[in-house]
């Protein structure tokens, strides 16, 4: 088996359980290469997992945007009429939270058909 296949599989089988992939520093290299190859360039994320641990990194997906992009999702349901003034006022936190949250849920799904892609990719390679 490959050092690809391998390192796929293994990523494959950390998002789809942990929605994230945690790997030491000497396999940084692997791992970026994966990355362009696999086409996940802008969806996930590289960074240390711990500032106070050098060597461990973590895959993970990147949430960039989903912030102001709830926000203003959830300032169209009351601009709407969708819901009232005073459930805005109350719930405005926890709605943008739960779009954060359903918006990473579908990031770490496109996350993993990507990569299960490009692992039968490899796969029909060999």
């Amino acid at each position: 088996m490959s050092e690809a296949l391998k390192i796929t599989e293994r990523v494959l089988k950390a998002f789809k359980y942990y929605r994230c992939f945690v790997f030491e520093k000497h396999e940084l290299p692997v791992v970026k290469d994966f990355v362009v190859k696999s086409e996940l360039t802008g969806l996930v994320l590289i960074k240390k997992a711990d500032p106070r641990y050098e060597d461990i990194y973590i895959l993970t997906a990147s949430l960039k945007g989903f912030e102001q992009e709830c926000v203003s999702k959830v300032d169209e349901l009351l601009s709407r009429g969708q819901i009232p003034l005073d459930q805005y006022k109350k719930m405005r936190n926890e709605l943008v939270e739960q779009c954060i949250t359903s918006m990473e849920h579908e990031r770490i799904k496109e996350i993993v058909e990507k990569i299960e892609k490009y692992y039968q990719k490899l796969s029909k390679a060999q």
